[in-house]
């Protein structure tokens, strides 16, 4: 007699762990479910097995081959298209020359099947379907019989209205050779829905044959788990592979067990695994091979895969590991937790019940997962990076987590506080703004709604409004990107600083989410006219009627969807004319040839939030990057500004010339938007965040001194900046910074912000970057030469250092 393994299943519901194999090849103590199958078929008599495959069929071919390491002769049929249950045993008609049976490969059984397969001859049925009883029918085939076993009904998954018996299809079926002729070729085609149904309505002999025995169907992530336990409590009657080394106590070979370990079975530990001391295992412990399990670990009913490291401390409760995962020190894992393949959990991180963790993530450090991990590449404590918290929209930025994350900061606030909120015009920021809103007044906070525009005119409205604090959605990065940007800024319209970061962060981690009470739920004001607020500030603070006078003709390129309110506005009261570019439909060297041919007096290039600036010449000269810095800062010296000015440690110490010339104050900052801002928190705008101010200096420098951009430009002495990023892994970081303090002793260092190191005639600044796995290398020399060999050699040290 021959057999039809179905082994095509992607077990959709016992995912994470199936993510990277078929259903078939999920082991149960260490071995692969469909194994156990083909050990019940060889223990009856049959040995030649035809295998359906569909889903990672190679993963099953390059495991078993051709059958002879298991004693029988399997021959495969792969599915290029889905053909269900009954197709697929179509597929394999070529193989199947007399009465057959059908079993599943992902299921776990004990039943005799030589029994049923007597009682299908006896009855000289077309077909028969082994039955089995179970307490909780609902996810099952239920199977009506006459006392004789002819089939009457058939229910597939019913309600619990439709249950009329607790006798369920076990998906193992013997047939009669006749009956592929009632399955079409190429077609998707199921027993159930499509085979059975035809058979019964043409009367033709269906048989249910009742199965005693063990039977599992391993359909979801408990079920897997508790027939493992079952198998380990003698259950089902399969072979346990591995010596009984003490009673209920299974273990593989070349294991290696220290002598104060504490086991309480039944456990199963698979072959080459290491058990360091003071390890506990308590009753239903399953590791596979080649795991490390290190000091102080407590396991009990958990399922552990392959190649995993669980460090000192971990505490594993009823969960389930994949195959090389790292489970940090002092982190923990609660009951029905999956973590599926080549995962990284940091030390003290917690993943919480039923929480699942898809492959090939990281979870940083001290993090709680109290929600699943499906997309996100990474989970980590540190939900702030550079201007806020950012992520993939839909994917780590939710409306829900949105929700969380504005409870989290109401935490940190009075019951009453005001926050002034606003996004830009895309649809998902302004569906994140209303979630943000909800999760605030949740916690007592007032609203106040100021409508789309972008983080300056927000800035401006916070102080404005006299609101204790601000927040601002926006896109960022590329279009095709979809990422958002959710901004927190203090009461002075200010990036917060880290100490508020971090309470944020602890209380969206620890789950401390404060509930108002209904009497104490903040409410929501919608403000209006604060663009037009903006626009009036910003007039006010350049001398406008000697800008109007000139009827500056510029090309203008700004993002008309977020900006349409600003901009037009803003030239408008400045007598500009304007020819308009949209940002995304022209790039930046489209804005030069613009403004040479429309003899433009120069050309205006606006980022979509309204903060950075470039301008072009009027004869077509790019000012961008370094040299818009400084030229920010000539600009803001010689229109009589405030005198102090605070710059990036990074920026061009030409600078410091400038302000010596124009009796200027330069205060050097770290590179991040608050350290810019604190030391000119008094004025009303900020100079490096907010491309209209920057603008209207312009144009008040161009109209007073009457002077052409390209003179202004002029007034800038050479210099030569280069910035170079290198690459290193996050873990090597501080062992490079360390080694270049060791290399500078005794040298004029700076540590504003990474490691300045001058040299003569120039500097060379290390700065990690905060959000990526690289260094920032900055040089100036005075020779363009000079600060690329500089550049090199710094790149140089960074790649040694971190080798070593």
């Amino acid at each position: 007699m021959k057999a039809v393994i179905m082994a095509g299943g992607k077990g959709t519901r016992l995912r994470p762990l199936t993510c990277n194999k078929p259903k078939p090849m999920v082991p149960l103590l260490n071995r692969p479910c469909m194994a156990y199958t083909i050990d019940l078929l060889k223990k009856h008599g049959i040995r030649e097995i035809a295998v359906t495959l569909q889903y990672l069929p190679e993963i099953i071919r390059d495991h078993f081959g051709d059958g002879s390491e298991y004693g029988v002769n399997i021959h495969y049929f792969e599915e290029t298209v889905p053909l269900g249950t009954a197709g697929s045993v179509k597929n394999a008609e070529d193989f199947l020359d007399d009465t057959f049976i059908v079993i599943s490969g992902d299921a776990l059984t004990d039943f005799d099947l030589r029994a049923a397969i007597d009682y299908h001859r006896t009855k000289r049925a077309l077909g028969t379907i082994v039955l089995t009883r179970v307490d909780a029918p609902l996810e099952y085939g239920v199977v009506i019989t006459r006392e004789n076993g002819v089939i009457e009904r058939f229910l597939e998954k019913p309600s619990w209205g439709e249950v009329f018996s607790d006798t369920v299809n076990t998906g193992i079926y013997i047939f009669d050779r006749s009956v592929l002729e009632y399955i079409p070729h190429d077609t998707e085609f199921d027993f159930s829905k499509d085979l059975f149904p035809i058979l019964l309505k043409m009367g033709l002999p269906l048989y249910g044959y009742v199965a005693s025995g063990y039977w599992s169907d391993i359909g979801n992530l408990h079920q897997y788990r508790q027939t493992q336990f079952d198998m380990l409590d003698g259950k089902v009657d399969v072979k346990i592979e591995g010596n009984e080394l003490y009673p209920r106590v299974w273990v593989g070979q070349d294991v290696q067990l220290a002598d104060d370990i504490r086991m309480e079975g039944p456990v199963f530990i698979g072959s080459r695994s290491v058990i360091e001391e003071k390890v506990e295992m308590g009753p239903y412990t399953v590791i596979g091979e080649n795991n490390r399990i290190q000091p102080g670990v407590s396991l009990r009913r958990t399922v552990i895969w392959n190649q995993n490291y669980v460090d000192h401390g971990a505490e594993l409760r009823g969960a389930t590991i994949g195959s090389q995962v790292y489970c940090g020190s002092h982190s923990a894992f609660f009951e029905g937790a999956v973590v599926g393949d080549e995962c990284t959990v940091g030390m003290k991180s917690i993943v919480k019940p039923n929480v699942k963790v898809w492959p090939n993530k990281i979870i940083q450090e001290s993090t709680i997962v109290h929600t699943s991990l499906v997309w996100s590449e990474k989970l980590e404590k540190r939900l702030f990076s550079g201007k806020g918290v950012a992520g993939v929209c839909n994917v780590d930025i939710t409306p829900d987590f949105a929700g969380r994350l504005a409870a989290a900061f109401g935490a940190t606030l009075q019951y009453g506080a005001r926050i002034a909120i606003s996004s830009d015009a895309h649809p998902f920021s302004q569906l994140i703004k209303r979630a943000f809103m909800s999760g605030l007044q949740s916690a007592g906070v007032h609203t106040l709604d100021v409508g789309e525009m972008t983080t300056p005119v927000l800035r401006y409205a916070t102080r404005k409004l006299h609101a204790h604090g601000g927040i601002h959605v926006r896109q960022v990065g590329q279009q095709t990107y979809n990422r958002v940007l959710i901004e927190f800024l203090d009461k002075n319209g200010m990036n917060i600083e880290k100490g508020i970061e971090r309470k944020i962060e602890n209380a969206y981690w620890q789950e401390d989410f404060r509930r108002a009470n209904s009497s104490q739920i903040g409410g929501e004001d919608c403000v209006l006219n604060m663009k037009e607020a903006y626009l009036s500030a910003l007039m006010n603070t350049v001398k406008n009627d000697s800008i109007k006078k000139k009827r500056y003709k510029m090309v203008v390129q700004y993002d008309q969807r977020n900006l349409s309110g600003i901009v037009p506005n803003f030239m408008e009261k400045l007598g500009c004319r304007v020819l308009s570019i949209q940002l995304e439909d022209a790039a930046k060297g489209e804005l030069p040839v613009m403004v040479s041919a429309n003899q433009a007096d120069f050309g205006v290039r606006i980022d979509k939030n309204g903060e950075r600036i470039i301008l072009v010449t009027e004869d077509g000269f790019v000012i961008e990057e370094d040299v818009m810095m400084v030229m920010q800062v000539l600009v803001y010296l010689l229109t009589g500004r405030k005198n102090k000015i605070a710059v990036p440690v990074s920026a061009p110490s030409i600078i410091e010339m400038l302000a010596d010339q124009w009796e200027g104050e330069i205060v050097r900052t770290k590179a991040n938007p608050r350290a810019l801002m604190e030391p000119c928190s008094d004025e009303p705008f900020f100079l490096f965040f907010d491309a209209l101010y920057t603008l209207a200096l312009v144009l008040e420098l161009m109209a007073v001194q009457e002077k052409k951009l390209s003179e202004v430009l002029s007034m800038i002495p050479d210099f030569h900046l280069l910035h170079r990023q290198v690459p290193c892994p996050w873990e090597d970081k501080g062992k490079v910074m360390r080694r270049l303090i060791e290399e500078t002793k005794g040298e004029y260092v700076e540590l504003v912000d990474g490691i300045k190191i001058h040299h003569t005639g120039g500097w060379a600044l290390v700065l990690p970057d905060s959000d990526a796995p690289v260094f920032r290398v900055f040089t100036q020399a005075e020779t363009l030469k000079a600060a690329e060999e500089m550049a090199a050699a710094y790149a140089m040290k960074i790649h040694t250092y971190q080798a070593e």
